[in-house]
């Protein structure tokens, strides 16, 4: 009996007030991990876009579908990107490149963040 009046009056729901407060913080933290997931997932992606479409049009001698090749490859989710490719000259010999641009999908559209991942690829042909 003696422990049950020591208990100060006024601290009921302290428990739940610091749910409260932590909650946003919590999923503050899971947001930017997800986001970030997203984002390096699609830097790997827009690299592999790349290297396959100029692997392909540099293996088959076809400079020129370097552009279909990198769009086989692309996933679903990538909605906003530019692929571009065709021949050029390294050191006096012919190659065949592909860039590719994606805009960073976001999770909160909302956001102001414009941040656009490009990578070039450029193999000999053949």
């Amino acid at each position: 009996m003696a422990a049950h009046r020591s208990r100060r009056r006024g601290d009921g729901g302290a428990v739940a007030l610091e749910f409260a407060g932590s909650v946003p913080i919590a999923f503050f933290v899971i947001f930017l991990s997800f986001q970030a997931y997203i984002s390096f997932t699609t830097v790997s992606r827009v690299e592999n876009i790349a290297r396959t479409g100029a692997r392909e049009a540099s293996q088959r001698y076809e400079p020129n579908l370097c552009v279909q090749y990198a769009n086989s490859v692309r996933p679903t989710w990538l909605n906003d990107y530019d692929i571009k490719g065709g021949t050029t000259t390294v050191d006096g010999t012919e190659a065949v490149y592909c860039r590719v641009e994606a805009k960073l999908p976001l999770i909160f559209k909302g956001v102001p963040l414009d941040y656009t991942v490009k990578r070039t690829v450029t193999m000999p042909l053949g």
